[in-house]
């Protein structure tokens, strides 16, 4: 879900030329720096400062052009002058709201810094960006510091390190794929197996921001195939409204010729509004999708944008099987500490359907314990449990406490 919410905002950033990747560097001269970060929901969420104010929470990603802050009051008015507006309507031609580009911005991280830097703003704030992930996210760094670094993101120690290209050199154990730089975005060619069809090549956005392991644009794409059994399933939401698509499983994807998946989430978006032609001065390309973090995540991943260049190492995750909800709910986060749980959407014929949970009510207790000995992420883990368990769930509905018996199922 929150790919797409960053990639509806940040698409029409295409056209801005809204960054200064030349303004980041590495503090006190340094060759190499090391980040930390922390994973959320297959996100990588990093502090960082924003005129010496902070620390707010960004999500890097890999599938935006150029950064944005969700909330206005980051940044101070003076940010904001003579600022360019670019209004933003839904499907049925009502405005929304505004972007606005602020300029003149100080990004400092830990070992980085960065000044005269542009980024586009909410002029209002519509998204629950909190309350579907459990944190207090307030904006996106997009491909800022890919284009002025050689990024290496390791997932498991939750570790983000930064080289200069001068000074770089693949570690032991890597394997290296080509990828093309577009519109300062990276899209890789993967080896794709549906079922009914020939292996065949796609080209797809890598983007880090998406959690999900895959999206494919079936509407456009005359050899992307549906699956013949999917869920109908909301994709996502932004400020132009919800997304609705279709999850299903591609049986194979490779990545290059050492890295293999079977059985792969797939998310299919009706009316995907997404450049299906990507083009720059050195061609045109064909985008067929996203690939996603939760396919990202299963490695360490080295970014090489100056030479076109990603490189790839196995962690423990990599076998790992693709899991979708096995419960038939999803929830939000409330509360000053955002540790109040409520239910979102409940997808019809699941195990939450079958006991009767109902959007609105509250999450009280998991297994005999209140939900707020848990993260936002551990409350996910309980979703996609292995199928069979079972566990209790507590919920409140206009003031009455039930108690229910959850039975984990495969929906897909």
């Amino acid at each position: 879900m929150k790919g797409w919410i960053l990639f509806l905002l940040l698409f029409i950033s295409i056209h801005l030329n809204a960054q200064n990747p030349l303004g980041f560097y590495l503090s006190d001269n340094k060759d190499f720096v090391e980040l930390s970060f922390k994973e959320e929901s297959n996100l990588i969420v990093i502090p960082i400062l924003v005129n010496g104010n902070g620390p707010y929470n960004f999500i890097l990603d890999t599938g935006s052009e150029s950064g944005l802050i969700f909330d206005r009051w980051v940044i101070a008015e003076n940010n904001l002058v003579n600022v360019r507006k670019i209004p933003i309507y839904a499907s049925n031609g009502n405005k929304v709201t505004d972007l606005l580009v602020a300029n003149d911005l100080k990004i400092q991280m830990t070992g980085v810094e960065a000044s005269q830097q542009t980024m586009l703003v909410l002029k209002e704030n519509n998204l629950d960006i909190k309350g579907m992930l459990g944190i207090n996210a307030h904006g996106v760094l997009g491909s800022e510091l890919f284009n002025r670094f050689v990024v290496e993101i390791d997932y498991q120690n939750e570790k983000i390190r930064l080289y200069k290209h001068d000074n770089f050199k693949a570690p032991k154990g890597y394997k290296r794929m080509d990828i093309e730089v577009k519109s300062f975005r990276p899209y890789i060619t993967v080896d794709i197996k549906q079922k009914g069809r020939k292996r065949q090549k796609f080209n797809l956005l890598i983007d880090s921001g998406a959690s999900s392991a895959l999206f494919l644009d079936e509407q456009r794409h005359e050899q992307i195939d549906l699956p013949k059994k999917t869920l109908d399933h909301t994709i996502g939401s932004g400020i132009t409204g919800l997304l609705s698509g279709k999850i299903g499983r591609v049986k194979k994807v490779w990545l290059g010729k050492h890295f293999k998946f079977k059985n792969v989430i797939t998310s299919y978006p009706q009316q995907w509004k997404i450049q299906t032609e990507v083009s720059d001065r050195d061609g045109t390309i064909i985008r067929h999708g996203t690939l996603g973090s939760d396919m990202l995540s299963r490695f360490n991943v080295i970014y090489d944008y100056l030479n076109g260049a990603v490189y790839f190492k196995k962690t423990k995750e990599y076998k790992e099987e693709f899991k979708f909800n096995r419960a038939g709910f999803t929830f939000t986060a409330l509360g000053k500490e955002l540790n109040q749980y409520f239910i979102a959407d409940i997808i019809p014929d699941s195990p939450a359907e079958k006991i009767g949970l109902q959007p609105n009510d509250e999450i009280i207790a998991i297994g005999n314990k209140p939900v707020f000995f848990y993260t936002f992420s551990e409350i996910n883990g309980f979703l996609r449990g292995d199928t069979g368990t079972s566990f209790d769930i507590i919920i409140r509905r206009n003031g009455e406490l039930f108690k229910k018996t959850l039975r984990l199922r495969k929906l897909i």
